[in-house]
């Protein structure tokens, strides 16, 4: 305490009138140092009130210096820190208080020599900094009144526009990088008057003045530290949440640092793209900074001329989630961002457990949240897109499900072979995907990413681009879980109002996700029911409440963004509910995938392949059942479609489980002309079933049952099917590109 009070410039007296009133003598008394409210700006030793501090400039100096050395004992820091006279003491000596010379600013000639003031403001300010290299002391630091204020201060001050910066601007941006550390400190440090122009005034004195200086310079100069300390305090700054758009809109704040980033080529540079990456994590700064028009090219820049220091992947994971706003995705490509990304990705190499750092990881991700605007996806393919991520697919890892939707939402309009074997390879994929919206919908993460990683725009788009795709991925997504998921999605954005989104999306001003939620709901609904009044939806009767509520809620919407079109498609889904719903009685006589196998008794009209039923001889080996009241004939045309290579089970554990003999079943598709429905049925008329066999053949999955699984009740086989069956097996077909058969 007793050096506060020298440092401060105490002993502090002030002069009284005698109290005899004879006495010619004045009288002299000691009072309590000034407090911050009075002189707060830098003066002489003598105050207005007629207070003196009669501590001379050596003497401060000295007291400084002294607290300084005891700062840097690291039991130290906290016990000096909890005596608050220190702390006011060493905010005094940064402002300049009561010395008998103030000390130099910004404005001061660069020909006036320093003085004890200067020397003692160093001091003091490097106490400071000491002081918060320890956590827990961010709190006295933080309270003590005028003490951030004084340290944005002394950065400008210190930094002069012709000379740039001094070690005092050095300690002073470290001790403020220091306090913007703690999540709990990042918006009171950049709520602090003068703080955010102090900062960007060192980041903008201290640039290099030739293009010489543009190269890597020596780190002890003052110059280059302070630089590297001040963008370090801001990058700190912009990572709190409630900082990123008041930063970004902050007068003057982005040309700054864009001037960091075109004249700096260390430390600096990559501290000014974090600060970008950080801009581009905030959903409502996205569209923003790309219309901004200047800091998308630095970003590309960066990226493609950048590869010794880690600013290329700050800018990397800018453009990246800069992506994930579908009016950028435009925009972007014609920046040129997807060049650079492509080749970081081909210079990573196929395998995934080979990359060095998370560059090439994000390049996954810009890809898939491009591959979502349809706009860019002509580009992506010409590009490569395809080629370059195909090698993921196979692999049992994290990148493995980035690749696959993005494959799945490029590959969703086209309809050829290659694409085809494309989406077969990621159906192992698609449990996760479907997994990925689970967790995101229920705000958790996965193997392999954390909650807030994926948007759940994302997940929602990839659902409904699977659902877009041909039966086979229908049948892995049309299931409780995902009906459910996508529900949630829509009730969240209409129902009873709706809720307040989440970090990732969501709630009543999601219109993107919802959007595709619909999109998704009306395509597997028509995938279960192609007809209205034809079948009933699987899930239940509260699932079909649900849903109608949910889908008429959504078409009397009153949201502007909504057009038409959507709300016809989600009219349309209602419509196939209700219809299932009033034809089965609440799924009386429905079956699902749960059912028991009494429920396929000749009672009940169900379907099967049992031999001891009633029988169409079935030219491939396999008894099947018909009902007593067949489908009434129709004339049709059998015309081959394409095959596809069907997995006996849905996962190959269960191969051997099954009874199986773990080999493939190839098959084609059948459409009734009266219900819209396709029967998968197979190539091989042996079925590649042994004589024994007696599983099921179901019709919707196009393959043979599993244990506990039962054929889809809503499949039902004709004797008109058997005929057209028998004839595209003997080729009796009139144009060989047709892609469905009708019968």
């Amino acid at each position: 305490q007793m050096l506060a009070l020298v440092a401060r410039g105490g002993p502090f007296v002030q002069h009284a009138a005698s109290s005899t009133g004879y006495s010619s003598e004045p009288v002299v008394v000691a009072v309590p140092p000034p407090t911050f409210k009075d002189n707060g700006t830098p003066g002489p030793r003598l105050m207005i009130d007629n207070t003196m501090g009669v501590g001379s400039d050596k003497a401060r100096l000295h007291a400084c210096i002294a607290i300084m050395n005891l700062s840097c004992g690291k039991s130290n820091k906290i016990e000096i820190t909890s005596v608050k006279e220190i702390l006011e003491a060493m905010r005094d000596v940064m402002l300049g208080r009561h010395f008998s010379s103030p000390p130099r600013d910004s404005s001061s000639s660069s020909r006036s020599s320093s003085n004890v003031a200067d020397e003692a403001r160093l001091k003091a300010t490097t106490c400071i900094k000491n002081l918060s290299n320890a956590d827990a002391n961010d709190a006295a630091l933080l309270g003590t009144p005028g003490l951030v204020e004084t340290l944005g201060y002394v950065a400008e001050a210190t930094c002069r526009p012709k000379s740039g910066a001094t070690t005092c601007t050095t300690h002073a941006c470290l001790a403020l990088m220091n306090l913007s550390i703690s999540k709990a400190n990042k918006n009171r440090v950049f709520r602090t008057p003068g703080v955010m122009d102090a900062l960007m005034a060192v980041i903008t004195r201290t640039a290099p003045r030739t293009v010489s200086a543009m190269e890597p310079t020596n780190p002890k100069d003052p110059n280059f530290e302070a630089r590297v300390k001040a963008c370090s305090a801001l990058s700190n700054l912009a990572i709190g949440y409630d900082n990123k758009i008041p930063m970004f809109n902050y007068p003057g704040f982005v040309e700054s640092i864009l001037t960091v980033i075109h004249t700096d080529k260390a430390e600096a540079r990559t501290k000014a793209c974090s600060i970008l990456w950080s801009f581009a994590a905030e959903m409502k700064n996205q569209v923003p900074v790309v219309q901004r028009g200047d800091i998308l090219p630095a970003l590309v820049s960066v990226a493609k001329e950048d590869t010794k220091t880690e600013a290329r992947f700050k800018c990397v994971a800018a453009l990246t989630l800069l992506a994930e706003s579908p009016e950028n995705a435009v925009p972007l490509l014609r920046a040129g961002s997807l060049e650079p990304l492509m080749n970081v990705l081909q210079e990573a190499g196929p395998d995934p457990t080979q990359w060095r750092g998370q560059t090439a990881s994000w390049c996954v991700g810009f890809l898939m949240n491009m591959a979502q605007c349809d706009d860019v996806v002509p580009a992506l393919l010409q590009e490569g897109i395809v080629d370059l991520l195909a090698p993921l697919l196979s692999l049992d890892h994290y990148q493995s499900l980035k690749a696959a939707m993005a494959v799945t939402f490029v590959c969703q309009y086209d309809t050829g072979d290659k694409t085809y074997n494309l989406l077969r390879q990621t159906e192992n994929v698609i449990p996760k995907i479907v997994g990925l919206l689970h967790n995101t919908l229920s705000g958790r993460g996965g193997s392999g990413y954390k909650y807030g990683v994926f948007t759940l725009r994302s997940s929602v788009g990839c659902i409904a681009s699977l659902a877009a795709g041909p039966d086979f991925m229908k049948e892995r997504i049309a299931t409780n879980p995902v009906f459910e998921s996508l529900l949630k999605v829509v009730e969240d954005f209409c129902v009873d109002g709706g809720t307040p989104g989440a970090i990732v999306g969501g709630g009543k001003d999601d219109t993107r996700s919802v959007t595709l939620a619909v999109r998704a709901l009306s395509l597997l609904v028509g995938h279960l029911i192609p007809e209205p009044h034809c079948a009933a939806m699987p899930f239940g009767p509260a699932m079909d409440d649900q849903l109608i509520t949910a889908l008429r809620s959504f078409e009397t919407s009153t949201h502007s963004v909504m057009d038409n079109n959507i709300r016809k498609l989600a009219h349309e889904a209602r419509i196939r509910v209700e219809g299932g719903k009033n034809l089965h009685g609440h799924h009386k006589d429905s079956v699902s995938s749960d059912s028991s196998p009494d429920d396929l008794s000749d009672d009940g009209g169900g379907i099967g392949l049992s031999l001891a039923r009633r029988f169409f001889p079935f030219p491939c080996g396999m008894n099947l059942h018909v009902p007593s009241d067949p489908t009434p004939s129709v004339t049709a045309l059998p015309l081959p479609v394409k095959e596809d290579k069907m997995e006996v089970s849905d996962d190959a554990a269960s191969d051997s489980s099954n009874g199986g003999d773990g080999s493939a079943v190839r098959t084609f598709l059948l459409t009734d002309a009266r219900t819209g429905r396709r029967f998968a049925v197979p190539c091989d008329p042996a079925g590649g079933r042994q004589f024994n066999d007696n599983r099921l053949w179901c019709f919707r999955r196009g393959r043979f049952c599993n244990e506990g699984e039962v054929p889809d009740s809503n499949f039902l086989w004709s004797e008109e099917l058997q005929v057209a069956y028998k004839m595209a097996l003997n080729g009796n077909v009139t144009d060989s590109n047709t892609t469905s058969s009708q019968c």
